[in-house]
């Protein structure tokens, strides 16, 4: 791959939301109030440790939900500069989730975004997982 970030072009078979991939999480997004959201039940092999949702499949929904609250929002087409979780408590993988992410400020071509994984029945309970991310704003592909 070039190092031209004009090359970062959508084919629809991103891991986290595209539905053309057959091994993918298959993300669907909605917006609640000032919050982009995507409700997730985890699978049993998600699993890190016994119960428990894998961290890294945490980072990458989180990471998938603040791009995509860019472009489908915002209309912006960004990359991830960098992607800070904070795990708080076990996620546990039997109860369907709610993340949620929310902008928390634009500098220039960087925003900023918070992000958190709540149990989706009870979402004003405290999160489980906590994040913050920087965007970088990228020139659109070529058509």
């Amino acid at each position: 791959m070039s190092e031209d970030l004009a090359t970062f072009a959508d084919d629809d078979f991103c891991f986290a939301c595209g539905a053309r991939n057959p091994l993918g999480l298959h993300l669907t997004f909605l917006t609640a109030g000032d919050a982009f959201c995507t409700r997730v039940q985890p699978k049993p092999h998600w699993q890190g440790f016994a119960g428990v949702m894998h961290g890294g499949l945490q980072s990458t929904i989180m990471d998938d939900l603040m791009s995509n609250h860019l472009f489908r929002l915002e209309h912006v087409w960004c990359a991830t500069a960098e992607l800070t979780l904070r795990f708080r408590r076990p996620v546990p993988l039997d109860r369907e989730l709610l993340f949620a992410s929310r902008i928390e400020r634009r500098q220039g071509r960087v925003w900023l975004l918070s992000g958190t994984c709540t149990v989706a029945s009870d979402p004003a309970s405290s999160p489980l997982t906590t994040a913050r991310g920087r965007f970088i704003e990228v020139p659109l592909p070529p058509a």
